[in-house]
């Protein structure tokens, strides 16, 4: 129980990054609360949130995250590349001035062209959709996982929600 409501703490002040569309973050002690209302005690269950994958993808009333092949196959020694996709969904959008981050983890038998994936990574970034290519390089033949932790914001006029989501996929490699 302490666990959450520190998260809880942390991500109100977090939350500090900004909500409106378009607008820059706010300055310390600037933040006006009457505008909307912070989503903290909307943070998902343990049902809803885990630290194991979600599978290849995750939809809420919010946003839809997934993790997709980017290309038909994958062949060993071909570099080749993953979809990390987030999508607002309804009046929601992805917070613009929260720092997105991608954690990406592979199991043996593929290598990454990069572990972490931030905004300036993005192929696509704006409020309705961010997306991420990651390269990948398999050296083995299989199934292979690849595993994506994703941190980031999504909000309406009224209220922001952080997220730190895990989704992964398997690497088909002939």
């Amino acid at each position: 129980m302490r666990i959450w409501t520190l998260f809880s703490t942390l991500s109100l002040l977090s939350l500090l990054a900004g909500c409106e569309r378009g607008a820059p973050a706010p300055k310390a002690g600037e933040h006006d609360h009457s505008k909307h209302q912070h989503a903290a005690a909307h943070a998902p269950t343990d049902a809803e949130k885990s630290d194991e994958p979600a599978g290849p993808s995750i939809e809420t009333g919010s946003f839809l995250l997934a993790v997709t092949p980017a290309q038909p196959g994958y062949t060993i020694g071909k570099t080749g590349e993953v979809e990390i996709a987030l999508e607002g969904r309804g009046d929601w959008h992805v917070n613009q001035e929260y720092p997105i981050r991608v954690d990406l983890k592979a199991a043996p038998g593929v290598a990454l062209k990069k572990n972490e994936l931030v905004k300036d990574d993005a192929k696509e970034f704006g409020e309705d959709k961010v997306r991420f290519l990651a390269g990948v390089e398999p050296s083995a033949a299989g199934d292979h996982e690849v595993t994506c932790d994703v941190s980031f914001a999504m909000c309406t006029e009224e209220n922001c929600i952080l997220e730190k989501r895990t989704v992964a996929m398997q690497l088909k490699v002939e």
